[in-house]
């Protein structure tokens, strides 16, 4: 019973907000994303993105993925989503960055 009066730690809140959710990108916004890397990083469309045992994808891929919803289209929105908001809570504030340009 007293363990339901102890507060939570910082360390637990924490992970808690890890667990949740981040809000989810637009299917465009990560397409956006996708082909600012292509330009930004001058990368090969045939160059991998990821292998697991005989499946490959490849950059080109990707877009292709996410425009037809795939299983691989939606595990790279929410880790692009995650990624988005990674980096905005390791920003200073007031020094956000727009990628929109």
């Amino acid at each position: 019973m007293l363990d339901e009066l102890r507060p939570v730690d910082e360390e637990a809140r924490a992970v808690d907000r890890e667990d949740a959710e981040p809000p989810m990108l637009t299917k465009q916004e990560a397409i956006d994303e996708v082909r600012r890397w292509f330009a930004q990083y001058k990368i090969d469309p045939d160059q991998i993105f990821a292998r697991s045992g005989e499946l490959i994808v490849r950059y080109g891929d990707l877009i292709h993925h996410l425009e037809q919803e795939t299983e691989d289209g939606r595990l790279l929105l929410r880790a692009l989503s995650r990624g988005r908001l990674i980096r905005q809570q390791h920003q200073s504030p007031g020094l956000e960055v727009d990628h929109r340009k």
